[in-house]
Formats: C-alpha cells, structure tokens, sequence
C-alpha cells in the first residue's frame, strides 16, 4: 500500500502535489480527478490509486497495472489557457524520463505524443485531457502510469512494456519515486509558463526519430514519402522536413512517427 505519510516527509515542491487525494482503489484517476466540484483553485491537486480498475491510456486502451507495485496518479493544473498543451505533456513526459534515468543510468526517450520508453520498451504512458467552460480552459488533467515494481505482464505486452523493477532487479519506493517526479515537472511547468525555449530544445533531444527520416501515420493514414522529423516548435507543433525541402507542421491531429 502507498505510504502517503512517507510521501508528504519527502515532498520538497512549492505547490504541485500539496493538495492530495489518495484511493486504495479507484476506477480512474483521471476520471475522477474531471468530476471534482471547482469550488476553489485545484491547480496542483494529486490525485493516486493504488489500484485502478479502469486505468486508460493513449486511444482509450487499458493501461495494465498491477496493484499496489507501480504508480498510477493525474494532476490538475489550471494553466489559464489552451495554448501550447503538447508542450505540456511532453514536459511531464520528461519529468518521467528524467527520473527513469537517475533510476537506471541509462538513457529514456520520448516517444510522440506520449509514452516514455527504454531500450525500446513502454516503461510510462500519459494521457491529458482538457476541461472546458464554453470555450475558456477550466483545468487540465494529466494522467501518469509509471511501471515500478511490477515484474510480469500479460503475454499482449510482455514484449513491449517493461519497468524499473525488470530493468535493475531492484525494487523501488513508489513514494520517492512520486515525490521526484513531481520536483521536475514543477521545473518544467515553470519553464513552460516563461515560453523558455530550453525546455523545447530538451524535450527535442528525448524525442524518438528527432533528426532522421521517418515515415508519418496521420488519423490512420499513411502519408506517402518520407519526412526528417525537426521535433516541436515553440507552438508544440509537430515540424517536418519534406522530400522537397519544405517544411510542414502539423497540429492536433492524430499522428504516429516510425523510424524508417
């Protein structure tokens, strides 16, 4: 079980994670975390389950989690606008990355728009949804899956997702773990508010194919040729070098980038 007293000792934020909400069991963190009552600010709220009995990643699939060995948790933030949320995500995505690294000394990358990998292998997934009041952002929810301690997966992802646990043969305080995560994405949601570009050039660098050609999917479809992937803009687009040297964005569409 999360030891939510160890994790409020360890927790050095300003204000992300302060306010928190804690489950033994919940059906998702994420859908919770939307029907909370706005009474007053949620910006920085934490909501954790131990166990989420209907977990969902990226295109409504299921996110496996075995109870009480990985963390599983959404924050709240009220950033004021709708502008530049990939960046966003990809932000905490990074803060994911970043201490999946210190963990396992080796490197995490970023795959688009939002899973972090290892050796090739999904270790942590998001999912962000928006709240709106007619056209104004009333608060933005963003869902993390971190596999920590968990040493099997089901035989559909057995090949494909991996964990701390799995990578090091150690096991891990998910309350530290939290508590470190939370640290770097307070960071970067500060870099984020100042528009800094080092957070987009860092972000860059962690992404899968930044630099080399790549094949696009978008909306399910396949489009013809190939495109050096340039990373983000400062907007959080998505920017490509095309055959002809041109360069296309792309934004808010649903797109898949493979190596080539």
């Amino acid at each position: 079980m999360f030891d939510t007293q160890l994790f409020k000792d360890n927790l050095n934020t300003s204000w992300l994670g302060h306010n928190f909400f804690y489950f033994e069991e919940l059906g998702s963190t994420n859908t919770y975390a939307k029907s909370l009552n706005k009474a007053d600010s949620l910006q920085g709220s934490l909501v954790l389950a131990d166990k989420q009995s209907k977990g969902r990643g990226q295109y409504e699939r299921n996110w496996e989690s075995d109870p009480g060995e990985n963390l599983t948790f959404s924050l709240i933030l009220e950033p004021g606008s709708a502008d530049r949320l990939t960046i966003l995500t990809l932000a905490f995505s990074l803060a994911v990355a970043d201490v999946c690294e210190v963990q396992l000394k080796s490197s995490a990358k970023l795959k688009w728009p939002n899973d972090v990998l290892v050796e090739g292998k999904k270790i942590g997934g998001l999912l962000t949804e928006a709240i709106f009041n007619g056209s104004a952002l009333e608060r933005l929810i963003i869902g993390i899956g971190l596999n920590v301690n968990q040493k099997v997966f089901s035989s559909g992802l057995k090949d494909n997702a991996t964990s701390l646990s799995i990578l090091t043969k150690e096991d891990y305080s998910r309350e530290k773990l939290l508590t470190a995560i939370l640290t770097k994405a307070e960071f970067y949601y500060r870099l984020w508010l100042k528009k800094d570009i080092e957070l987009i050039k860092s972000i860059n660098k962690r992404l899968i194919g930044y630099g080399t050609w790549v094949k696009l999917d978008i909306n399910g479809c396949k489009k013809e040729g190939e495109f050096k992937f340039l990373g983000i803009n400062e907007n959080g687009a998505l920017v490509v070098l095309n055959k002809d040297l041109e360069v296309d964005t792309f934004s808010y569409e649903q797109i898949r980038i493979y190596p080539v």
